[in-house]
């Protein structure tokens, strides 16, 4: 079982660094694209983390895949992982980075929903817009979905909180308020 104060440890560390340096979006970024290929590709993690490839096979592959693709500390980052035989918790790492991140610049993760037929991109300036005004904070915009049952409005999800202000949405509390007397 993955230790949450290990990840922790490395994720402060990275945190730390792409303060320090200006390029914590860079490192964050590079380690997002390194989530994603973990995601999206069934055999590279389990090579990743497999005791009997020797580390310099894994440090290779990671060369080859990232090399031109990541800075300089985000690959430096990931062939420390692999001598320190912490590969297993890079997945576990990025997410603490960027719980760290949005804990310490006070940053607001948010999902939006938005009927068919409007502007996507209007759709998320004015969110984002509105948003940062009435919570005085940054907002990340972190999945834009266009659902076909919205009529009107959009629905957010803030954190684990769901803002219904769809016109369903609406129509469904007004119906509760008449009910409910």
């Amino acid at each position: 079982m993955k230790s949450i104060e290990v990840a922790d440890r490395y994720a402060q560390a990275v945190y730390e660094l792409g303060k320090e340096e200006g390029i914590l979006d860079d490192l964050q970024s590079d380690l997002e694209k390194v989530n994603q290929v973990i995601d999206s590709n069934e055999d590279f993690f389990p090579f990743l983390i497999h005791p009997l490839v020797p580390d310099k096979d894994k440090q290779n592959l990671l060369e080859e895949i990232f090399g031109e693709f990541l800075c300089r500390e985000a690959m430096n980052f990931l062939k420390l992982l692999v001598q320190k035989d912490r590969e297993d918790y890079l997945p576990l790492i990025f997410k603490r980075v960027k719980k760290i991140r949005m804990d310490q610049d006070e940053i607001v993760e948010v999902e939006v929903a938005y009927p068919p037929g409007f502007d996507r991109d209007e759709v998320i300036n004015r969110v984002e817009k509105n948003l940062e005004e009435i919570l005085d904070r940054e907002i990340w915009i972190t999945e834009v979905t266009e659902d076909d049952e919205l009529i009107g409005g959009v629905r957010l999800k803030i954190g684990e909180r769901v803002i219904d202000g769809s016109v369903q949405g609406r129509l469904e509390d007004m119906r509760e308020f008449v009910l409910g007397g």
